[in-house]
């Protein structure tokens, strides 16, 4: 029973977080030999962390971002003012677009609280305005998921699951439905990155015990616990897992 109980509690952490995090771009910043360079205008509300989420999904560019368009990263261009930033130029019309989802997804996080029918309103419509980018169905996903239609929330996910975070959540509703291979397939998808979400590795880390490959769980464990950026709870969470397991 304490067993169940702890992985429930680390699949809600795994859902409950996504609305927060990105999933992989098809934006990388370019190299020193690379000239090919975008124009974007910069809109009222934008800040260099906002536009590297949005656009490179690694908010940590954001000085890097603000260098290569010519500005240092304190100083912030006046709102209509054309800058370059470091996209092929083909992507020119596709980053403008991520970026107008961008900034629905921005403003239907500031009401969720208040009003969710808006909120999913304005996650649809930047699903709409970028169709290729997972954030805004994710973000949804999470939604159904919390209202209780599981099965919407499949379907939605169903064409991007292939995804990090999309595999992420398909993995909670797997568990939860009891279907513990396909949970363990999608742990496995979203384990598919250099820097893995610390709630897959938590996840993992518990399903794999949970299943009997504690070799396999505890390296997982370990990775998270070596990262200082991982949050306190689900740190807690592991522990408690592994002193519980130690009594067994």
């Amino acid at each position: 029973m304490r067993t169940k109980t702890l992985i429930v509690t680390a699949i809600a952490l795994l859902t409950g977080c996504s609305n927060t995090r990105v999933v992989q771009s098809r934006y990388v910043i370019q190299t020193e030999a690379a000239v090919s360079e975008c124009s974007y205008v910069w809109q009222q509300g934008d800040y260099w962390e906002f536009l590297a989420w949005a656009l490179l999904d690694d908010i940590s560019s954001a000085d890097v971002l603000a260098i290569t368009a010519g500005y240092t990263p304190e100083a912030l261009p006046e709102p209509g003012t054309e800058i370059s930033i470091p996209i092929p130029e083909e992507y020119e019309d596709p980053a403008r677009k991520r970026m107008e989802a961008a900034r629905l997804i921005r403003t239907a996080t500031e009401i969720r609280e208040t009003d969710r029918n808006q909120c999913m309103e304005l996650l649809t419509e930047a699903s709409e305005k970028d169709s290729s980018w997972s954030v805004p169905v994710t973000n949804i996903t999470v939604m159904l998921l919390e209202d209780g239609r599981a099965d919407e929330a499949l379907e939605l996910l169903g064409p991007i699951c292939y995804k990090n975070t999309p595999a992420l959540i398909m993995a909670g509703i797997a568990w939860r439905n009891g279907d513990t291979d396909i949970a363990l397939r999608h742990l496995s998808e979203a384990l598919i990155s250099a820097s893995p979400r610390p709630e897959a590795l938590a996840a993992a880390g518990i399903a794999l015990s949970v299943t009997g490959d504690r070799e396999r769980a505890g390296n997982i464990i370990r990775r998270l616990l070596d990262n200082p950026e991982a949050p306190s709870e689900l740190r807690i969470l592991v522990m408690q897992y592994a002193l519980m397991l130690a009594e067994e």
